[in-house]
């Protein structure tokens, strides 16, 4: 795993005045932005240049308003984001868009930028019900709101796997081939480390589970897959505070070390 430096986003320049709040609850107009406050937006197709775009795997463009006009953007790798004014079906960024510094492989790199660039060139946007479509005169992004297109999965009943690891302001990719899990049921954990299973008491709270002592098999691995076991377990202790997002599950644990994951098959 190589591990990558992750700065905090960089400070949001404002033009001379605030942006205004958006009433969510406000009726108005269907162009004006109070009616994409607090709802977050996942795409489902992206159109460049008159032709299908096909986003880096397991990817998706990830939008969302808050109360205030401010809107905040993934595309597979680097947050990004900054204040909007929203009104006459119109996406205007009022100040520079910030993003995360971490980094990732070229093909989600180049995704970062072409988002960061289609919000800075003011789109417009059309909102049909739970569909959402912002388009410039070369890109077109399709969406749907998320509680529709991927709604919250229960921490339960689902096998979480590892992708992404987390240690204070770095992030580092699961070597190659390993594949670790975990499984919550019953009070107790199981899963695999990428290298030994692993199970124990598990106690899961609203925003917390407390891990009790686990177990793991002693079988022996390469060098970057024990790295990610201890990494694992090293998330695995005490309270560690857990968030859910769509299909995507954040541990965040003691010492700054934490695991993202995403719900997949069996």
């Amino acid at each position: 795993m190589k591990p990558v430096r992750v700065v905090p986003l960089l400070t949001v320049l404002l033009l001379a005045a605030c942006a205004q709040p958006l009433d969510a609850g406000a009726d108005g107009p269907p162009d004006d932005g109070a009616v994409l406050a607090g709802r977050t937006f996942l795409s489902t197709a992206v159109v460049k240049d008159g032709k299908p775009y096909e986003l880096a795997k397991n990817t998706r463009i990830r939008l969302t308003v808050d109360d205030k006009g401010h809107v905040g953007a993934t595309a597979g790798c680097n947050g990004m984001g900054g204040d909007a004014d929203l009104s006459g079906g119109r996406l205007r960024m009022t100040g520079d868009v910030s993003m995360t510094d971490m980094g990732c492989d070229p093909a989600r790199h180049q995704q970062d930028e072409l988002v960061s660039g289609f919000l800075q060139a003011g789109p417009r946007w059309e909102l049909s019900g739970d569909k959402l479509t912002l388009r410039t005169d070369t890109m077109e992004v399709t969406m749907l709101d998320q509680e529709s297109a991927e709604p919250d999965r229960p921490l339960t009943g689902v096998r979480w796997q590892v992708d992404t690891v987390l240690d204070g302001q770095s992030a580092s990719s699961v070597p190659n081939g390993a594949t670790a899990y975990l499984e919550f049921a019953d009070g107790r954990v199981q899963g695999n480390t990428g290298c030994n299973t692993l199970g124990g008491p598990a106690v899961l709270a609203e925003k917390t589970i407390t891990f009790g002592d686990l177990f793991t098999t002693r079988m022996a691995c390469a060098e970057d897959v024990n790295r990610l076991e201890r990494a694992v377990l090293e998330t695995l202790k005490g309270d560690v505070t857990w968030e859910v997002t769509a299909d995507r599950l954040t541990l965040t644990g003691p010492g700054g070390h934490g695991l993202q994951l995403r719900a997949a098959q069996k």
